[in-house]
């Protein structure tokens, strides 16, 4: 009985394998495929990809008898920069709720942004002096109040608002100078903040400690609860006091990290690691500030990536941002040897990704692709290979990979099975596209690529049925 039951088991596992080298066979017996890929060859260009890079400010002091600041409409927004940050005082209502005009102007302004196709950063606040404790609400509920107020606003924007900074309070909004940042009240607010603001929408603090503080905890977002929705996948960071002094201006404490002292700022070098790890699947960014040697550009450079800095302002501040751009950055094996300091920072924020090789095994179509910037993308990008017959037909195939997970100075590999025996024959133009779904904005990968409407050309197939 034995014998038998092993002689069936025998023949079935030598069927299968003859079934599947004989599919194998017809198949290539059916048609020929050839493909020539593209010179993946990388790009030192400016890139104009959304939520990263060197941002403008401006301000709007809601209740106000007009507004301004606001973007033409008529202007080319490829002409400005991608991404702003917004501020926006509510001190004309520290001691009410926000008016109705007061809520339709917020309205305006977010809607102007979005039409005119910019990444937006919000920044409430009630002080632009450094006078917080004079000009915030005396009652933490009518901050509250304010939270939820705006909110029904912001959440029309999705799309297109990117994080918001702070909870409101504190001199220019940065989370210092204020009666309502002992830990219970930070706790609160933020809490609240994130009840109301839609989830797809990332939060963020002032200082590391402060979020260990708000969460309770120093446990960071792993693979697996990375853009869960909750608190502590959505809460990063904003500096403005980065590279300030040894720690930050105030950023950093003197206190080694370790699992029992998560509520006091650790030195310098235990607070990068923390960001190393954290700021993967949360945002950091924020302002430069005092010309020192934590921002000469070799320190700057390590640091920055370390950090995974997506983000930082354009105007702030100039002494340090004129010293980049007079810094020269040198690898002569980098396609950058040469470019001002200034210009290869303003080429890393964020994301930046490069195409290193394409093939075809079998009826796979793989993409070898690195990040080269300093941080992930932190939105989930849609992911597309077309195929363009020489009559113009069109076949798309959807691939796949989750870029929020293309860690930086990481390859990732990406692929698609292509269904050869559905096509016919003929040559193809192979296009790859990568689209951030929210904005509908086309991303632009770091290679000198040839691009059209169907995305960028990766080579060329050429298919013939044999029988």
């Amino acid at each position: 009985m034995k014998k038998r039951a092993f002689s069936r088991i025998l023949f079935s596992l030598l069927l299968l394998l003859f079934l599947i080298l004989f599919a194998f066979l017809c198949i290539c017996a059916f048609y020929h495929v050839s493909y020539t890929p593209e010179a993946c060859t990388e790009s030192a260009d400016e890139l104009s990809n959304p939520y990263i890079g060197f941002y403008s400010m401006y301000g709007y002091v809601l209740g106000n008898d007009t507004l301004s600041n606001l973007p033409d409409p008529d202007s080319n927004p490829e002409e400005t920069p991608g991404l702003v940050m917004l501020e926006l005082n509510l001190r004309r209502f520290a001691d009410q709720d926000l008016s109705d005009p007061a809520l339709a102007q917020l309205d305006t302004i977010l809607s102007s942004w979005q039409k005119h196709g910019n990444s937006m950063i919000l920044r409430f606040l009630y002080d632009w002096d450094g006078k917080a404790k004079e000009s915030e609400p005396q009652s933490l509920n009518q901050i509250l109040r304010h939270m939820d107020q705006t909110a029904a606003i912001v959440n029309r924007y999705t799309d297109s608002v990117f994080l918001i900074q702070g909870i409101f309070v504190g001199n220019c909004g940065e989370m210092n100078g204020s009666d309502h940042l002992s830990d219970e009240d930070c706790s609160i607010l933020m809490q609240h903040l994130a009840d109301v603001i839609n989830p797809s929408i990332f939060l963020s603090v002032r200082t590391p400690v402060q979020r260990r503080k708000i969460l309770n905890s120093a446990e960071l977002p792993s693979a697996e609860t990375a853009f869960d929705g909750s608190l502590s996948s959505r809460l990063g960071l904003f500096n403005d006091g980065m590279l300030g002094t040894a720690n930050d201006t105030g950023t950093y404490g003197d206190t080694p990290a370790s699992a029992d002292a998560y509520r006091s700022a650790w030195v310098r070098e235990d607070e990068l690691d923390f960001q190393n790890r954290l700021c993967n699947f949360v945002p950091n960014g924020g302002e430069v500030i005092l010309d020192n040697p934590f921002n000469d550009l070799a320190h700057a450079l390590s640091d920055l990536s370390r950090m995974h800095v997506s983000y930082l302002n354009s105007e702030h501040d100039p002494a340090v941002l004129d010293k980049w751009k007079n810094s020269v950055y040198h690898d002569e094996a980098s396609v950058f040897d040469g470019i001002s300091g200034y210009d290869y920072i303003a080429r890393h924020m964020g994301y930046r990704y490069v195409v290193r090789n394409t093939a075809l095994h079998q009826s796979r179509l793989n993409i070898e692709l690195e990040n080269v910037g300093f941080s992930v993308s932190y939105r989930r990008l849609d992911l597309e290979i077309t195929l363009v017959s020489d009559e113009g037909k069109l076949f798309s195939f959807p691939l796949s990979g989750d870029s929020r997970f293309w860690l930086p100075k990481n390859t990732s590999e990406l692929s698609v099975s292509l269904p050869f025996r559905e096509l016919e024959k003929g040559t193809y133009t192979v296009y790859f596209r990568m689209t951030d779904p929210s904005l509908w904005r086309e991303i632009q990968p770091a290679n000198t690529f040839s691009h059209d409407s169907y995305g960028f050309r990766l080579g060329t197939l050429t298919l013939e049925k044999l029988l």
